[in-house]
């Protein structure tokens, strides 16, 4: 028996928060077996002192909540930048059970980890209580906080099974396409259709990531450039297969970010970047399927030079590419007869960049017949 992720969020770097009285339930739906579960748990950094979780519950398929406890205790202290794995659970799970996790923190005190949560996506949050942003990154959070359906989560940042048989660790690696959640959410319901319990998928998008920089000062949630966290987030002790989507922002934000408008990228910078989360794929024992860059024309970040980039990194992937198979977005997202490639009008949520729930299933339909594929190749 392996322990292996049923749902996970990535936190996201410098924001902090205070809360009162609040009270969240997560759902998310099972992809895989097993007989134990257990969260992971993790405080924010800089948070002004410690964070406090004051009970923390498991509900699956309408059952009875079952405490989660670490240590035996019910009252969770996470220090600044501290991950807690709470004590295993038993209580069965199947795929395509509902799991829930309440959580509590009463009184007034600094949130821990705070990640976002986005209905329709992989996950249902609701919250009762008050949640006040604080810190560098609090104008930058009420701004993202606008789009429909948008929660910040605090705490819990994972759900693990103790899972039976065989199962298969899929990463999904990509910015704010993937940390949505709408292609994954659509994917995962195609893998327990054909593969029940035998995948487990760990989203690793963080919105506003680049893959050649830093987040730039003012944008802190952006992470770290993907070319640096590839390796250390992707790969542990299992092989794994891996989806790749990735590039967008390397070619919207210097249109779009006074901070980013001298960190240009070239198709020969951006292919080499790319093209090496294939070889370290290949040395960690992984297979790997890159996605091309989706088309974003009619966004306010687009230019003619980036589209340009955009389709020769596209077409050399296509040609070139060192990974186990391609996925050609424009294809899966564009309509047939656009002189420019452009997200359709029903597949984005009115940004032209950034797929709903429909271009969601659209990306997840044209992945489905290259990673059965690669599913097949893996031990």
């Amino acid at each position: 028996m392996v322990w292996h992720t049923v749902w996970n969020c990535t936190p996201l770097d410098g924001p902090t928060a205070q809360i009162v009285a609040l009270e969240q339930r997560l759902s998310v739906t099972s992809n895989v077996r097993g007989g134990q579960l257990r969260v992971r748990l993790r405080a924010a950094c800089g948070a002004g002192g410690s964070s406090t979780i004051d009970a923390l519950s498991v509900t699956v398929g309408g059952g009875k909540p079952a405490p989660l406890l670490k240590h035996g205790s019910p009252r969770i202290v996470l220090e600044h930048g501290q991950e807690v794995l709470c004590d295993p659970v038993p209580v069965a799970v199947e795929p395509g059970a509902t799991i829930e996790i309440s959580c509590r923190a009463g009184e007034r005190r600094s949130a821990a980890a705070l990640s976002p949560v986005l209905a329709h996506g992989q996950a249902q949050l609701e919250a009762q209580g008050d949640l006040a942003l604080t810190g560098p990154a609090a104008e930058t959070l009420d701004a993202v906080l606008s789009l429909p359906g948008l929660e910040l989560l605090n705490a819990v940042t994972a759900i693990e099974a103790e899972a039976q048989g065989p199962v298969t660790g899929l990463v999904l690696f990509g910015d704010s396409i993937t940390q949505m959640g709408f292609w994954p959410a659509a994917l995962e319901r195609h893998l327990r259709a054909e593969f029940p319990g035998q995948t487990a998928v760990r989203n690793l998008g963080i919105a506003g990531n680049r893959v050649l920089h830093d987040a730039p000062k003012s944008q802190p949630t952006f992470g770290p450039a993907a070319k640096s966290r590839f390796t250390p987030q992707v790969f542990g002790d299992e092989p794994v297969g891996l989806v790749v989507l990735i590039g967008v922002n390397d070619l919207a934000h210097p249109a779009s970010l006074p901070e980013a408008a001298d960190e240009v990228v070239t198709a020969d910078e951006l292919l080499a970047a790319i093209g090496a989360f294939a070889g370290s794929s290949r040395r960690h024992g992984a297979r790997s399927l890159v996605c091309t860059i989706p088309p974003f024309s009619g966004s306010d970040a687009w230019t003619v030079r980036a589209e340009a980039v955009r389709q020769e990194v596209n077409a050399r992937l296509k040609a070139e590419t060192s990974f186990d198979a391609v996925v050609d977005l424009d294809q899966a997202l564009t309509a047939q007869d656009a002189a420019t490639p452009a997200q359709r009008d029903d597949l984005h949520i009115g940004d032209r960049l950034h797929p709903n729930p429909e271009g969601g299933q659209a990306i997840a339909l044209a992945i489905m017949p290259a990673l059965r594929q690669l599913l097949a190749g893996l031990p």
